[in-house]
């Protein structure tokens, strides 16, 4: 298994180095580049990513902000529906592969693993109101750190809102509330 892993992570980091996006769409790189860190991420900090998933059962499309290792857990579910002996490998090349962050699911422990059902994507659009995210983008900027405590529902949301302008954000695995801005470039946050 940890053989697997360190298989996955090195075939990750070349799909991750051979990236090179077409034209100056600096934001979309920048998403692209944090989310790779937040499907990678192994520890009890957990980092927010978005991704645009479809549910084959119904048609209907969101964009989702959730963490990393949710993608990663979603994809297992999606691939054990057509077992692989390559499961980890397969679930690391397609989730790396995907430049768009753009699934399609059908099985219900993937959807339910990224809360495709109960994410409130009215929540986003009553975060930007609420918070000016060019503004904390500013003092991210300048400051290099940025952290808020937040209830759950508004945190996903405001996590969805900082990782669309290209901040990668996480939290401690604890109940305090605290969303971090996370440096990627940087060890820890």
């Amino acid at each position: 298994m940890k053989y697997l892993l360190s298989i996955s992570a090195l075939l990750c980091m070349l799909l991750l180095v051979s990236y090179c996006p077409k034209g100056d769409n600096k934001l979309a790189e920048e998403q692209y580049l944090n989310y790779m860190v937040a499907i990678q991420n192994y520890s009890s900090f957990n980092y927010f990513t978005v991704v645009k998933v479809k549910n084959l059962n119904t048609g209907e499309v969101k964009e989702i902000c959730t963490y990393g290792s949710a993608v990663i857990g979603s994809l297992s579910y999606e691939l054990n529906s057509k077992p692989h002996s390559n499961v980890v490998q397969n679930v690391f090349e397609i989730a790396g592969g995907r430049h768009n962050r753009y699934f399609e699911l059908k099985n219900k422990q993937a959807l339910d693993n990224i809360s495709f059902n109960s994410y409130n994507t009215q929540a986003l659009v009553a975060i930007k109101k609420e918070y000016n995210f060019d503004k904390i983008g500013d003092t991210i900027k300048k400051d290099k750190k940025y952290s808020i405590r937040l209830p759950m529902n508004k945190k996903l949301a405001f996590a969805h809102a900082l990782f669309n302008k290209g901040y990668l954000s996480g939290e401690n695995n604890r109940p305090d509330g605290i969303l971090y801005y996370v440096d990627r470039t940087k060890e820890g946050y």
